[in-house]
Parts: structure tokens; C-alpha cells; sequence
């Protein structure tokens, strides 16, 4: 049976080249897998570094140059790698344009760039420099995401005023402990030189968290009560948070039909609350005011919010955001 031999010897040969491909197709899969990972731990680096030099620069915390953010970039490169080095492959900062771009680049512990590969290093491949860049801005807030539908009186908390405040406590503008101010330039938009005082309600029909522009007009919920949408198990997760929150510098009318004007936004640290029924914190007993009062306490304070657009005003706070 000569020619079974000679089947079996072409298929035992086939199956070698079978074998051959498919450990060829794995270990391409394995580097190419590991590429895929460094890109990722790259990633995660370069929007680490690009959004702790912005909030630097933002904030005042470091000084805004080239060498002080190639430190920073350089140490969050590391901290997001597997084997703690990582190359800051190229940086761009530009202060009066309040922009940061960071590549971070690989880099093993023998300083060599290259991610080397496990099998195809047998077809003479040595490997590749694996990049990844990331870009952030930074700004006073324009438009911002709140989570409360609350809305404070700049008579509260004048554009200007430095933070952190005292600690006080807010009222409902139609309340008995809530008074007007006399509007100074740039409040009071219709002119009748009088500006409430306190808080009121936004009204928000997609739920308690919402997005928010300066410069606008929005309508007001009417009561003293939260919008029903909101359960108050939200609010209670508040306390003890810095949640950014509106600033009105005019109102119109009251209840249905009433408008707010937007300011800009204020970061205020929530201490406590009552606005009736179960909106109480951080107890029944504890809550700031008692009765059919309607308050809120807490301080405005400074630091960094992630959501929303720069383009704004100075309120004590900014905003960092990852544009590429």
C-alpha cells in the first residue's frame, strides 16, 4: 500500500504547516494585544497628566510653565504604567490660551522605547514605540451640570467675594428671613434696582441634575418645596459635598410664569437643609431652620468641577475638561 504511505507522510506535513499558521496567528494576537495594552496604560497617563497641569494652572496650586508640568507630567506617566516608567514623549502648554497637550510615550526600565514583541521578534520584528496624546482645557465655568435645581440671589454671594465664605444660612426668597439687596452694576437687568435675596427653584423636568449656561434666562419652579422630581434620598448624599449651584442676578415675577437670570455658578459646600416634608438634613432635629422656613447652609468655597464648558466669569471655582 505504497500510496497510503505516501498520504499519511503529505498529511502529517500539512498539519505542520496547519500547526506552523496557527502559533503564527497567536503570537501576532499576543503582541498585538500587548500594543494594545501600552496604548491604554498611555492613554490613561497622558489624560491623567493633561488634567493635573490644568487644574494646576487653574488653580494657582504650581506654577504654570513648561518645566513644572513636564514634572508633573512626568510622574503621573509613571504611576499609570505597569512597570512604573513611562516616557513624556512631547508637551504643549499654553497659559493665555488655557490649553495642555501631553503624549506619553513608552518606555522600558533599560530606557529603551520600543514595546517588544514575544513572537514575531523570530521574524526579525523588534518592535514599536507605542504613543498616546491627550488634550485639556481649563477656565471659570460658562456652563456647568448641578445637581440641585436651586438657584442662590447674587445678593448672597457677590462675583468678587473671596472663598472660602463664613458659613450662613439661606433662605427662600419669599420667605420671612430672606431680604432684598440694592443691585449694583451688572445685577438687576430690569432695572428696578432692587434684587431678591436668597434661594429659589429651578424648574427641571429631566430630574435634579441638569445642565446649565450663564447669560440665560430659565424658568422658575413655583413653591417653596424642591421640584417633585426630586427624591430626597439625592439630596441627603449632598451634604457634606461641594455641588457647583446657579447664581441669579435678576428674577421676573413669581411662581408660574416666573425667570430667573443666570450669572454664573458658585461651588457651595452643603451643610445642612429644610425645605419641608422629608427634605431635612442632616436630621429632623439638626436641620438648620425649623417650621415652614425654608433654608439652606453651607459656605461657597473654591476648587475644580469636570463637566460642563469653560467661557465664564470668576466665581471662585473652575472647570478642567478633556478635549482630546
Amino acid at each position: 500500500m505504497r500510496w497510503l504511505k505516501e498520504e499519511r507522510g503529505a498529511t502529517v506535513v500539512i498539519a505542520a504547516l496547519a500547526m506552523a499558521g496557527l502559533i503564527g496567528v497567536v503570537g501576532l494576537a499576543v503582541d498585538a494585544g500587548a500594543i494594545y495594552l501600552e496604548r491604554r496604560e498611555l492613554a490613561t497617563a497622558a489624560d491623567a497628566a493633561a488634567l493635573a497641569i490644568a487644574e494646576d494652572c487653574a488653580l494657582g496650586a504650581k506654577a504654570c510653565d513648561t518645566a513644572t508640568a513636564g514634572a508633573t507630567a512626568a510622574t503621573l506617566a509613571d504611576a499609570n504604567s505597569r512597570d512604573g516608567t513611562s516616557a513624556v514623549a512631547g508637551l504643549s502648554l499654553d497659559p493665555s490660551g488655557k490649553t495642555v497637550t501631553v503624549t506619553a510615550g513608552s518606555r522600558n526600565p533599560d530606557g529603551t522605547t520600543k514595546v517588544r514583541p514575544f513572537f514575531a521578534q523570530v521574524v526579525g520584528w523588534d518592535g514599536m514605540t507605542v504613543e498616546a496624546s491627550a488634550t485639556a482645557i481649563w477656565g471659570y465655568p460658562r456652563t456647568v451640570r448641578t445637581f440641585l435645581p436651586l438657584v442662590i440671589s447674587e445678593c448672597e454671594f457677590p462675583r468678587g467675594t473671596p472663598v472660602p465664605t463664613p458659613e450662613r444660612i439661606l433662605y427662600f426668597h419669599d420667605g420671612n428671613n430672606a431680604e432684598e439687596c440694592n443691585a449694583v452694576a451688572g445685577m438687576d437687568t430690569d432695572g428696578d434696582g432692587k434684587l431678591s435675596g436668597g434661594f429659589g427653584w429651578l424648574l427641571s423636568p429631566g430630574g435634579c441634575d441638569a445642565m446649565h449656561t450663564a447669560g440665560y434666562w430659565e424658568s422658575a419652579d413655583p413653591g417653596s418645596s424642591p421640584p417633585d422630581v426630586c427624591d430626597p434620598a439625592e439630596f441627603r448624599l449632598l451634604v457634606g459635598d461641594e455641588i457647583p449651584l446657579p447664581i441669579f442676578d435678576d428674577i421676573e415675577g413669581v411662581g408660574d410664569g416666573g425667570r430667573y437670570h443666570l450669572a454664573g455658578f458658585g461651588l457651595f459646600h452643603v451643610t445642612g437643609y429644610n425645605f419641608g416634608g422629608q427634605y431635612k438634613a442632616p436630621s429632623n432635629q439638626t436641620a438648620p431652620c425649623s417650621g415652614d422656613e425654608r433654608c439652606i447652609s453651607g459656605y461657597f468655597t473654591s476648587g475644580t468641577v469636570f463637566e460642563g464648558e469653560p467661557g465664564g466669569q470668576d466665581w471662585g471655582f473652575v472647570i478642567v475638561k478633556l478635549t482630546g
